[in-house]
């Protein structure tokens, strides 16, 4: 199909296989990896980063949905699939259907798919999730076993897995520390043992935990924006990733405005002395962060011109008055990526719209294809 419109999202496989084998190189040579590509491979497109990582030698994949593991089998996906966020109420015969391994937080999750397996004469793979300080999903620490004692009369299930999550991997300090985490941890897989499960694959390292807990990696780890070349606390990651992304557009108009016009939804931006206003074609419908702050520039001939006036669903404009280049319609401009010397990250898109790198990838809509 022709693409019409120019703003392209260009994904580098390459790149994120490069990734990978860093990762790989990082952790213990024994910890499997599960590479997380929900959100669609956090907005990078799923079928095209799983299919790169498996050659890379991903040992699985995780996801949030059972929808997202259905359309990783329909692609020709064939290494285990986690469902990090459960099945769902209606989701244990799909995840079933499509050999999903499905993440357990509760009696009433295995129960589910305990039944569902009866009814299908299959075993659901499970993997059981322990709260050590997160209070989002899991197992309460003080009903886990109870929550054992219950679960070894379910017949149809196969608890291949125990996991829990970090709150704060990246810098270790909270409610709950990361080290207080990883304690209740092994405490957790000690009860389990205890009564029987002795699951082979423990895990509980993201990538937080991988950058600055090395010793978090038990049986897997599960890299998540590391993979996609950025540390998740907006540092210089310890392990060299580079981003995997750039976002691409041209420019769609140039203007010459006198000074006194406003630019934009409101008038937010007056032009101080006669400007020359570029318009570019995509704005927040395409995911490009409607609330960023006067300090947001994009990239064209190699300087920065920055975002003038408010964000439109389809368009935005930037101040090219002082790019020493004339600037024309067709030129080609970069919003995340390098250009010359410059360069723009997903962080600073976070920290120019108040949020962070996870939400501005996720962000970019499906209008925006991705092209490899």
């Amino acid at each position: 199909m022709i693409q019409l419109r120019p703003t392209t999202a260009h994904v580098n496989l390459e790149t994120l296989r490069a990734n990978f084998a860093l990762v790989r190189a990082a952790v213990h040579p024994d910890a499997k990896i599960l590479a997380a590509i929900k959100g669609d491979a956090y907005g990078h497109g799923a079928v095209q980063c799983a299919h790169a990582l498996a050659g890379a030698g991903a040992d699985c994949f995780g996801v949030a949905l059972v929808e997202e593991g259905r359309a990783l089998r329909r692609s020709g996906i064939t290494q285990p699939i986690l469902c990090l966020g459960g099945a769902g109420p209606q989701g244990a015969q799909e995840a079933l259907a499509h050999s999903l391994t499905i993440m357990v937080s509760s009696l009433a999750e295995a129960s589910a798919l305990n039944d569902a397996a009866q009814r299908c004469g299959k075993q659901a793979t499970i993997h059981l999730n322990i709260d050590t300080g997160m209070g989002r999903l899991g197992v309460p620490p003080h009903h886990w076993a109870h929550f054992l004692d219950r679960l070894a009369d379910l017949h149809h299930v196969e608890v291949e897995g125990i996991a829990s999550h970090l709150a704060h991997s990246e810098d270790g300090h909270g409610v709950v520390s990361t080290d207080e985490q990883l304690r209740r941890f092994s405490e957790a897989i000690s009860i389990a043992k205890g009564r029987g499960f002795d699951a082979p694959i423990k895990h509980i390292a993201n990538s937080g935990a991988i950058l600055n807990h090395p010793g978090s990696s038990f049986d897997m780890v599960r890299p998540g924006l590391l993979l996609y070349g950025y540390d998740p606390a907006g540092q210089q990651p310890r392990i060299p990733v580079k981003p995997v992304m750039e976002l691409c557009t041209k420019v769609l108009l140039v203007r010459d405005l006198p000074a006194g016009v406003g630019v934009s939804y409101g008038g937010a931006f007056v032009t101080p002395r006669p400007s020359r206003i570029a318009t570019l074609p995509l704005g927040y419908a395409d995911g490009y962060p409607r609330g960023m702050d006067g300090e947001a520039y994009v990239l064209i001939h190699g300087h920065k011109a920055p975002l003038r006036g408010r964000i439109c669903m389809d368009l935005c404009m930037v101040d090219v008055t002082n790019v020493p280049v004339v600037v024309r319609p067709g030129d080609d401009v970069v919003l995340l990526g390098c250009q010359g010397t410059e360069s723009i990250d997903a962080w600073d898109l976070a920290r120019w719209a108040d949020t962070i790198p996870y939400a501005v990838l996720t962000g970019l809509s499906e209008r925006i294809p991705r092209r490899s």
